[in-house]
């Protein structure tokens, strides 16, 4: 058998997939499993995707310094994807690439050395791929291929968001303080081993060692809050002693830092008997949100509803036909837009960037489908000027679950301006602003109405015969909106957003990223990009060829 003819990119060895061999290595297998290998996910990937691999792009990344990789970087990067694609451990996948035949059918391996490499060749990639963002720009460049080798209609899309828990364990705010002084003395001790012989010994027993009357061990709630308060002072007792050392350049140091700056405040600078100033523990309402919640994962935040971990704002198609009713559409629904951000973020605030994101890879739907949290007035205006169609619900308006009338029952002109009040009453005249609209009533109807306990309308203070009521063109538009949501119209077209709801359930238990075993942003949008990605290439296969 010839071995192919090989391409060289300044130091890397790229295999030229246009020569093929002379012989088909798959010729030995039936007809029956041939075709099943061609239709299956191993199929999709080495007809579609193989060749467009991003080898050009790593290439740049890799220090030529080290030597040519001896591996075929179209396998490399296929070994990435795949694994992410089937969830193996490290193990797994090196088994996997030597032994398994869809695996080899998928990367076209053609020798033994592109059959095998080592788990550490593995991380050592992998590890390369998330500290320069590579998963992104595969995510993009690979779904657009898919975009184009499909006929996928992008004219609309559908946008929600779901939560990503770390996998870290839950701790106090003392169990946080702790953790960090030790992580920090640990990471101290291994890497400045002088430095970290000018800890305390009282320190390392109560931090590292952990003996006796340890702050973390046996503590009882009564005690809780005292000995956060000393756990902090021995918190700013190594900070002030490691500022400025090479101590402060460690990942840890500033874990400390942060800790120290989040969970308490410095109540005085007048030191005490061990010449460090006094600190207070911050009250829980005074600690900011976004806080190290296991210096374990400090990258991970902390939302009352969802937990601790991350976001991933996920975008998709969605076709008509085969939805919901047993049929099989004609193209597959694709993911074309992921992103990873931290809990405190608001989702609609991200909607701008997956535009930004889709019009510059010519991605841009005329359609958009999303939840209420999309559908603020600032999002409206800002798809209106793109030509786009944000079907989105407007928030609930205020006051409307306390039992308050508020504009929704108003009835509005085409000009937002109120016509009729709740109790049937015309205003005796209305008025428009750049900033406010307003109406007014006449006071003695007013002082009559059965609904006056809960009417937004107020007697006004310069003006003892009228009632006012005021509100902004925003509040109007709103209420334009609330009524074309009842509409018939309005529910046909957004019944398609629930589709969303299964790509996200798929995404978290047949791609496994609800129980991750990662931490850290950039890991965390390194496997979410790729399993996004695995599971437009299984929708893909579900298609056919």
């Amino acid at each position: 058998m010839r071995e192919s003819a090989h391409l060289y990119l300044g130091m890397y060895t790229l295999r030229d997939r246009r020569t093929g061999e002379l012989f088909d290595r798959w010729s030995d297998l039936g007809d029956k499993r041939r075709r099943l290998l061609e239709r299956s996910w191993a199929g999709v990937f080495r007809n579609h995707l193989l060749d467009e691999l991003p080898v050009g792009d790593l290439c740049r990344h890799l220090d030529e310094r080290l030597g040519r990789p001896s591996k075929d970087l179209h396998v490399v990067i296929g070994v990435l994807l795949l694994q992410q694609l089937h969830d193996p451990s490290d193990a797994a996948t090196v088994e996997a690439l030597a032994f398994n035949m869809a695996w080899h059918y998928a990367l076209d391996v053609r020798g033994e050395a592109d059959s095998y490499f080592c788990e550490k060749t593995l991380r050592n990639y992998r590890r390369l791929f998330i500290e320069q963002g590579l998963d992104g720009l595969l995510f993009r460049h690979l779904t657009d291929r898919l975009v184009r080798a499909f006929a996928v209609d992008t004219s609309r899309q559908r946008m929600d968001s779901t939560a990503l828990r770390s996998a870290m364990r839950a701790l106090t705010r003392l169990g946080i303080v702790v953790e960090t002084i030790s992580k920090f003395a640990r990471q101290l001790e291994r890497l400045h081993p002088d430095l970290y012989g000018q800890i305390g010994d009282e320190v390392i027993r109560r931090y590292v060692v952990r003996e006796g009357d340890g702050c973390f061990a046996n503590t009882a709630p009564s005690v809780s809050r005292r000995r956060l308060g000393e756990a902090g002072q021995d918190l700013l007792a190594l900070a002030m002693q490691f500022r400025g050392t090479p101590a402060a350049r460690l990942a840890g140091f500033a874990i400390v830092e942060r800790v120290l700056r989040d969970q308490f405040e410095i109540v005085d600078d007048d030191c005490g008997d061990q010449g460090v100033p006094v600190v207070a523990v911050r009250k829980p309402m005074d600690v900011p949100c976004d806080t190290v919640g296991n210096p374990a994962d400090p990258d991970a935040s902390y939302n009352a509803h969802k937990g601790q971990g991350y976001v991933a704002q996920i975008v998709e198609t969605y076709c008509e036909d085969g939805e919901g009713d047993g049929e099989v559409a004609a193209t597959p629904d694709i993911i074309t837009h992921v992103a990873v951000h931290k809990m405190t973020v608001h989702d609609g605030h991200r909607l701008s960037d997956a535009l930004d994101d889709l019009n510059n890879r010519s991605l841009a739907p005329a359609v958009m489908l999303a939840d209420s949290h999309y559908g603020s007035g600032d999002n409206m205006a800002m798809t209106r000027e793109q030509g786009i169609d944000l079907v989105a619900p407007a928030r609930p308006a205020k006051g409307a679950s306390s039992g308050r009338l508020t504009l929704e029952d108003f009835v509005l002109d085409e000009k937002g301006l109120v016509r009729r009040c709740p109790n049937n009453v015309e205003p005796a005249s209305t008025s428009t602003a750049k900033a406010k609209l307003q109406a007014r009533f006449d006071l003695s109807i007013c002082r009559k109405c059965p609904h006056t306990q809960r009417c937004p309308v107020h007697a006004a203070k310069h003006d003892g015969h009228f009632a006012r009521f005021q509100y902004t063109p925003t509040r109007a538009a709103n209420q334009k909106r609330r009524l074309y949501e009842q509409s018939d119209a309005f529910r046909d077209i957004y019944r398609w957003r629930a589709g969303i709801e299964a790509s996200m359930s798929r995404l978290k238990y047949q791609m496994n990223l609800a129980h991750l075993r990662i931490r850290g942003m950039p890991a965390m949008r390194y496997v979410v990009n790729l399993r996004a990605l695995g599971l437009n290439i299984r929708r893909c296969t579900a298609i056919g060829p």
